[in-house]
């Protein structure tokens, strides 16, 4: 989506999810920033280089049974859909609907936990 992420991360164990997040937003605003201004310099010029990439904060929902993956998946592969972004799941080219539905790489890896 073009203003946000939704993402399934699967911990062994509680407590790392923050810090985590914290390591994924500050690694990724930097390769969003370099990618930016690199590749389209007139565009980012529109924007403070201080400026953000990322909120401070962000929504967790903890998932305890298969039925309830397999329904934020949906969910998640319907929200460009719903957008108007594209006509189905596996056109969005950010998403893993591509793996799910068709066994095709999205260019990261994807393990299916129970």
């Amino acid at each position: 989506m073009p203003d946000h992420v939704h993402a399934r991360i699967w911990f062994l164990k509680t407590g790392p999810l923050s810090r985590f997040m914290q390591q994924w937003k500050g690694r990724s605003s930097k390769g969003i920033k370099e990618f930016l201004y690199c590749s389209m310099p007139e565009y980012a010029s529109k924007f403070p280089q201080s400026d953000p990439i990322w909120q401070v904060r962000f929504y967790s929902l903890e998932i305890y049974t298969t039925a309830k993956i397999e329904e934020k998946l949906i969910y998640m592969h319907l929200n460009p859909v719903r957008a108007g972004l594209v006509e189905t799941p596996t056109e969005w080219r950010w998403g893993s609907a591509r793996w799910y539905l068709e066994g095709r790489t999205v260019g990261i890896p994807i393990q299916w936990v129970d």
